[in-house]
């Protein structure tokens, strides 16, 4: 059964695990983890036991830390009149409506922008189109968190603010995507030729942009 089992064309004895955390060799997961082998045969203990040791184990005293200075500002029994629906909403601000009202009033356009240039109005039109799944995609892309802060995308700060992204000959603002500085909820915006352009060009970015920081 072993061999039906491969990980990146090895299979799991060769891969030398022992039940210690992964990284950490001085963790053991189990009394004497260090000198007992990860194999097919108990696979599922020590992947139980490593999600025990992140999850659990490991960041026990660093929880009981956070509700103890969370307790000694606000009590944490009185969050139990909430049910998890409210306090989420309460806590999160991703829930309100992106009409273009909202998002005009949150968007700052600057350096190249104003409010009625035609860029800033295709952005607005674009964001407000997005389902739930593309709002988090943009809020990661543009700010390294797919969640807002309590009151939604007005409160953010510092606040979004969209420049534009010029370009260099030979090429045009069609040939580039749309960047970000995410420690400064900025946006790099090309100029582009249309709204279907912008609108390819952003979700490529979103899609697949996550996590990628490069010089520009």
């Amino acid at each position: 059964l072993e061999g039906e089992l491969l990980l990146d064309g090895c299979r799991v004895s060769d891969l030398c695990l022992d039940f210690t955390m992964p990284g950490k060799p001085d963790v053991e997961l189990v009394p004497g983890g260090r000198d007992r082998a990860v194999t097919l045969s108990n696979l599922g203990e020590y992947a139980d036991c490593v999600t025990n040791m992140t999850l659990v184990g490991g960041v026990h005293r660093q929880f009981a830390a956070f509700e103890g200075g969370f307790n000694e500002v606000f009590p944490m029994r009185h969050l139990r009149v909430f049910s998890p629906e409210e306090l989420e909403h309460h806590i999160r601000g991703d829930m309100e409506a992106w009409n273009a009202e909202m998002l005009r009033s949150s968007i700052k356009p600057d350096h190249g922008f104003h409010e009625q240039s035609l860029p800033i109005l295709w952005l607005v039109q674009i964001m407000s189109d997005m389902d739930r799944k593309e709002r988090r995609l943009f809020m990661r892309f543009i700010t390294g968190s797919p969640t807002l802060p309590a009151g939604g995308l007005r409160k953010l700060n510092p606040r979004l603010t969209v420049v534009r992204k010029e370009a260099e000959a030979p090429l045009t603002p069609d040939d580039y995507l749309p960047s970000v500085m995410t420690c400064a909820n900025y946006l790099k915006l090309p100029d582009y030729s249309c709204l279907g352009t912008m609108r390819d060009r952003l979700l490529t970015a979103m899609r697949e942009g996550q996590l990628s920081f490069l010089l520009s």
